[in-house]
């Protein structure tokens, strides 16, 4: 389950997030001459901290972590030949990175970053791109504005920091807007491991990370209010959801909810037992509403001959599928982690709660596999079980 909005509105200027952007650039020539990009307007935080610990003097000696020995020894990705390009270049050249500049030359934003700086870039590695689910991604390279959210997440402009420097500021407001977290000693970022700290170049200090942080609503501002499309569907069910066409993320959100479950194959027989129920004209209008979508499988883990007798009584079957339905509100997977119960269309009550490795759980029955499905009428989760009344 997660609880991230999307950027409807950024609070800072296009122009700072491509001095982010283009530190991931994918090719130095496409990027824009240093004297055409915008000049910092802060000044630089000193990162001369007293070295007080055997960790601060290995701070003071260069980068240092688990995933340094994954950086070219020699070349312009080396270590030192970062030291003479700017983040652009520099990111360009960095074989850990190749994720990060593609999600960086989809969200057009690749044009600068060669300008005078200063920044600090916290940049994920192509396996914290890999842990997130593949439709996931797809959704995410596509919609250029909650791209954009998320790679201004993990900038912070005007202070080039070092891992002491962060622990000793414990804090930093990214060029999204929202706040970042340090540990004491700077090597954690909202309690991420840094895997590579310290990596300098011409214009900023990077540290490399194992995960790819994602904006809190709490801190978002004028983007707290939930709207059609503000959440990324996340969780395990959500790979088998298509990566383009109607039934695709994408796709799903310009379609009423009876038909954009039509284009999805993963809720085909959901798709049947609402046509059978007569219920496609009732999901396709105006809404809103919650929707807790039985996949597949969860259909064919039934006793056997339990579906086809449910089908062929419709008043049982419109019984249970108004129970997966809350009419009047479009839940987020975030509002429900905050509630104990939602009363259906059904009129039955079906409760909720978050299990302690963080899924969501529906009457005890289900759990969430793929979370904040967003239609045009609909916040739709899919669970893995079919709620019973």
């Amino acid at each position: 389950m997660i609880t991230r909005n999307r950027t409807t509105k950024l609070l800072v200027a296009l122009a700072s997030f491509s001095l982010v952007a283009a530190a991931c650039g994918s090719d130095s020539n496409d990027s824009a001459p240093a004297s055409d990009a915008p000049a910092a307007t802060e000044a630089p935080m000193s990162t001369e901290a007293p070295m007080t610990t055997e960790m601060d003097d290995e701070m003071a000696d260069g980068p240092f972590g688990p995933a340094c020995d994954a950086v070219p020894a020699d070349g312009e990705g080396s270590f030192a030949g970062m030291t003479d390009d700017t983040a652009a270049t520099a990111a360009s050249n960095n074989p850990l990175l190749s994720t990060l500049v593609t999600a960086v030359t989809e969200a057009g934003l690749v044009d600068t970053l060669n300008s005078d700086g200063p920044f600090t870039i916290f940049a994920p590695t192509n396996d914290a791109f890999a842990a997130i689910p593949a439709a996931d991604l797809e959704a995410v390279l596509a919609d250029q504005e909650l791209l954009t959210s998320i790679l201004t997440y993990h900038v912070v402009a005007g202070e080039s920091l070092d891992a002491a420097a962060l622990g000793s500021a414990g804090s930093a407001e990214t060029v999204n807007g929202a706040m970042l977290e340090f540990g004491d000693d700077g090597t954690t970022v909202n309690g991420v491991d840094v895997l590579c700290s310290n990596v300098v170049t011409a214009n900023a200090t990077v540290h490399i990370i194992g995960e790819v942080l994602m904006p809190p609503t709490d801190e978002m501002g004028e983007m707290d209010e939930m709207e059609e499309g503000a959440m990324m569907p996340t969780g395990p069910l959500c790979s088998a959801v298509p990566a383009d066409g109607e039934g695709s993320f994408a796709g799903m959100t310009d379609d009423t909810a009876a038909t954009a479950a039509s284009n999805n194959p993963v809720l085909s027989t959901l798709v049947a037992a609402v046509q059978a129920a007569g219920l496609v004209d009732t999901l396709n209008s105006d809404g809103p509403f919650t929707i807790f979508a039985p996949a597949n499988p969860a259909f064919d883990a039934l006793p056997e001959g339990t579906l086809d007798a449910v089908l062929a009584d419709t008043d049982l079957l419109t019984s249970i599928l108004t129970l997966h339905v809350v009419a009047g509100e479009q839940l987020s997977s975030a509002d429900l982690a905050e509630l104990d119960s939602v009363t259906t269309v059904n009129g039955a009550d079906i409760t909720l709660e978050v299990a302690d490795d963080g899924t969501l759980m529906v009457n005890g029955q289900a759990s969430v596999g793929c979370a904040d499905i967003q239609t045009a009428n609909a916040t739709v989760h899919v669970i893995d079980a079919v709620l019973m009344p």
